[in-house]
């Protein structure tokens, strides 16, 4: 069964760029290079592939090229594959590049005809670059105090307990509702009032005929026209 090239290149690019960026897993590389093809999959690996990827190695922009290249290793009996991941382990190295580049040019073509013009930018660039950093539009201020905290003793255990774990033993009734009171009987009428007894009016006629001193009996004058007899007169004839 043959391992696929794309499989290969992706292995071998990402095990030399390993050791670019590790001096401690290159130094493990070159002690014993055969366990470490094997610990990645790269005994099948060729001139051939390394050829290849040795181009896309060198193109990236995190290696560039060691100013004082180590000194060549002695002469020994490995394979040409590890000779020449060696040379490029001795020749090339990682850069943790982290620059950053803020262009705000503005490029423009304007005819006026002779006129003037008269532009304004007001640009601003707020740029968080590297690690940690913190991007703020206005003033940050960083609290990076510490508060010690004491407290009482705690207990941690790996018992379940169940309960409300209150001490007292409170029983609590509620009484029954009251009864309503019964509703007041109406007010009876008030009885009518007695009539009152106003006196009957003087006879005015009376009053007018007989004087304040004078006794009137009607009894005894109506009596004695009574008592006596009419006489009557023969009439005279002429």
């Amino acid at each position: 069964m043959t391992t696929p090239v794309e499989t290969i290149a992706d292995a071998l690019i990402a095990f030399i760029l390993s050791l670019l960026r590790d001096p401690d897993a290159a130094e493990g590389f070159a002690t014993d290079p055969d366990s470490a093809l094997e610990e990645n999959n790269l005994r099948s690996a060729c001139m051939a592939d390394v050829a290849a990827v040795r181009p896309v190695i060198v193109d990236r922009p995190d290696v560039v090229t060691r100013s004082q290249p180590d000194s060549p290793p002695a002469p020994n009996n490995h394979t040409e594959v590890t000779n020449e991941i060696m040379r490029m382990v001795q020749q090339f190295t990682t850069i943790d590049a982290r620059s950053t580049t803020v262009d705000q040019s503005v490029n423009q073509n304007i005819w006026t005809e002779g006129g003037d013009v008269t532009q304004l930018f007001d640009q601003e660039a707020i740029i968080a670059s590297g690690d940690g950093s913190v991007a703020a539009g206005e003033d940050g201020m960083i609290d990076e105090s510490d508060t010690d905290v004491t407290v009482g003793d705690v207990s941690i255990g790996n018992e379940t307990n169940e309960g409300s774990f209150n001490d007292a033993d409170i029983d609590v009734s509620t009484p029954a509702p009251a009864a309503p009171a019964p509703a007041a009987a109406p007010e009876s009428a008030p009885a009518p009032a007695a009539p009152v007894d106003v006196p009957e009016p003087a006879d005015v006629l009376d009053s007018d005929m007989a004087a304040a001193d004078d006794s009137y009996d009607a009894d005894a004058a109506s009596a004695a026209v009574a008592d006596e007899p009419l006489a009557e007169e023969p009439l005279e004839e002429e």
